[in-house]
């Protein structure tokens, strides 16, 4: 991550949120596994279920 060319240390940066590995950023990856994961998850999940409403399923045979 850190050794591609041009945006490699920068995205490293972000990603870390410094230059090593710390409580921030440890905070952050647990936020995004323990918040956002989940919300996105149901989202999709929502998604899929009102497709299926509105299309009204499987239909015929496969």
């Amino acid at each position: 991550m850190g050794y591609s060319p041009i945006i490699g240390s920068q995205v490293r940066f972000v990603l870390l949120g410094g230059t090593e590995i710390g409580a921030e950023t440890l905070l952050r990856w647990y936020v995004l596994h323990v918040l956002l994961f989940p919300f996105v998850t149901v989202i999709f999940l929502a998604i899929h279920f009102w497709r299926v409403r509105k299309d009204g399923g499987i239909s015929g045979p496969l």
